[in-house]
């Protein structure tokens, strides 16, 4: 049985918000993950939905150091990556999520309904992470306007 996008939306529609963010945190097709996270975010309930998705997900990219918890957000794709390659040149295991559906939906302001992008590191790091990731929006790592790349 096939379900298609107006279903799902209408499904989802008639939900509680409690129903809802439980149903973001369930196992769900990525089309049908996507509806209901949209369905979130016109509610406003999209923090509270991509937190049950993140607890019930679970994930752990590096054996031993936890489930994935999120270091930051950020509305702009780039600004998540540049955060996430700074964590991973300090060693740590950082991943970003979301900026493939950001980039595929082709705006900027797709995000928004999302949460924005995350950037996700082990647990056990999250400490790190946080300490880093405050040094890097205040500017710590930026390039000086002087820099010269070749010397």
């Amino acid at each position: 049985m096939n379900i298609d996008r107006e279903q799902l939306e209408a499904l989802f529609r008639g939900l509680s918000d409690e129903e809802l963010v439980q149903r973001c945190g369930s196992d769900l097709t990525t089309l049908a993950l996507e509806v209901a996270l949209a369905e979130a975010g016109r509610r406003g309930l999209t923090l509270a939905a991509r937190a049950a998705l993140d607890e019930a997900q679970g994930v752990e990219v590096a054996h031993g150091h936890g489930p994935l918890c999120l270091c930051a957000r950020y509305i702009n794709p780039i600004d998540a990556q540049v955060l996430a390659a700074r964590l991973q040149s300090e060693g740590l295991a950082a991943r970003v999520m979301d900026s493939d559906t950001v980039y595929a939906n082709g705006a900027l302001f797709g995000s928004l309904a999302l949460g924005g992008v995350r950037v996700m590191v082990p647990e056990s790091q999250l400490e790190d992470a946080k300490r880093i990731r405050v040094a890097f929006d205040a500017g710590e790592y930026a390039i000086d306007e002087d820099f010269d790349v070749n010397q």
